[in-house]
């Protein structure tokens, strides 16, 4: 297993560590990727940028016949990445990737 780890900074990155594809991503507030295990299992991964000044990550259905991996989350403000910012730690499948799909 491997652990994504995924949130915003600044007023305009969302960041991304621990998976193929993971890297820096520019945004003017809304992005949207998507994870692709192996498997064919898909969960998308939304990082959105509120006007409070601080940031908000949220999992997904790829599609309405799509069920939610039952992929282990955790969410909390670490500090050390972003002290204004939500990370989601998401514990996906060895050969996950993430792919940006939107940057609206």
């Amino acid at each position: 297993m491997s652990e994504l780890t995924i949130y915003g900074a600044s007023d305009d990155l969302v960041e991304a560590e621990g998976i193929d594809g993971a890297d820096e991503f520019g945004t003017s507030g809304n992005w949207t990727g998507v994870l692709e295990a192996p498997s064919g299992e898909t969960a998308l991964v939304y990082v959105d940028y509120r006007k409070s000044g601080t940031w908000t990550v949220a999992l997904g259905q790829f599609e309405e016949d799509y069920a939610l991996p039952a992929w282990p989350v955790a969410f909390a403000v670490d500090p050390k990445l972003c002290g204004y910012a939500v990370a989601a730690r998401i514990t996906v499948p060895d050969g996950t990737t993430l792919r940006e799909v939107s940057n609206a």
